[in-house]
């Protein structure tokens, strides 16, 4: 009965990472096509370039700015053009790094599928504060019932809502996240989903063998790999959370700008309780797995 859950579990586990594989080549996808800033820092890419490759492994060059002479990496290990077609489907695709996507004028194709040439964060700041702008407009004209000046702000909003958050930014590099947090945080994300798929492949292995009782040292790297889970998903959070800086909507509605009515004393309370309500399924969750490791499998595997 051990053995069978055990089997199940390895199994189940092995469906999961690559699923999780799976539908991590579509959010990179969705990533470079709606958040390419994200993608830069994930990939610690500073100049854009055309066949960019997928860094395997590698150290970002520390204090690099995305307008200095330094290398963006102390060493690197790629594959070539990989993050290119797993970006655009095209293994010769242009990928924007974050000098880019600051200064702006490079080529791309917008959703109609026309070639544009894309605009600098400075120029967009531009246009979206002169949304904002006829956003005011547009009410004033209201109140007033000025249909000609309802009109005129309403064709200017449209035209530049596009970038509607960026008016609220005062500095081009502020739509720069922390690229060494999000790149290191996205590769610890990767290199556990993979050994998690290598791990299950042996515990399938080992039990179709019948001898995972056997493996001592493995029976000790599936005790170690417990928190390895918890590490991949924090990782996880933080690609997502802090590589989406500064935008709670991309170029929509920026963190500055996001506010709420909830009273600070709501989120703190709510806070609190999730910290005692996990911190004592922890507790209970480390007890009953100490219980059942001290205890170890029965005899003839029942």
């Amino acid at each position: 009965m051990a053995k069978r859950s055990i089997a199940i579990a390895a199994v189940f586990g092995l469906i999961s990472s690559l699923f999780l594989v799976y539908t991590g080549d579509g959010s990179a996808y969705q990533v470079a096509q709606k958040q390419p800033m994200k993608l830069a820092a994930m990939e610690g890419l500073y100049q854009g370039q055309e066949g960019a490759g997928l860094i395997v492994l590698g150290m970002p060059t520390p204090g690099k700015q995305y307008d200095d002479d330094k290398d963006e990496f102390v060493f690197k290990f790629e594959i070539p053009k990989l993050l290119s077609f797993l970006g655009y489907r095209n293994t010769e695709a242009f990928v924007p790094g974050v000098k880019d996507l600051v200064e702006g004028g490079y080529e791309y194709a917008n959703e109609n599928g026309e070639v544009s040439i894309a605009h600098s964060a400075e120029e967009k700041i531009r246009m979206g504060r002169m949304a904002i702008a006829a956003l005011g407009e547009y009410k004033q004209a209201k109140d007033t019932d000025d249909k000609l000046k309802m009109e005129e702000s309403l064709t200017v909003f449209r035209e530049n809502f596009k970038y509607f958050g960026y008016g609220y930014l005062n500095d081009p590099k502020s739509i720069i996240p922390n690229v060494p947090l999000t790149f290191y945080s996205f590769h610890i994300m990767v290199a556990l989903g993979f050994y998690f798929i290598l791990f299950f492949i042996l515990s399938i292995f080992f039990l179709f063998r019948k001898q995972i009782t056997e493996k001592k040292w493995f029976l000790r790297l599936a005790v170690l790999t417990i928190p390895l889970v918890y590490i991949a998903s924090v990782s996880g959070w933080i690609v997502a959370e802090v590589g989406r800086q500064p935008w709670t909507i991309q170029d929509i509605l920026p963190t500055v700008a996001a506010v709420s009515q909830i009273d600070a004393s709501a989120v703190q309370i709510t806070f609190w309780l999730f910290a005692f309500i996990f911190t004592a399924l922890l507790i209970a969750e480390l007890k009953i797995m100490t219980k059942q490791i001290k205890i170890g499998p029965k005899e003839g595997g029942h």
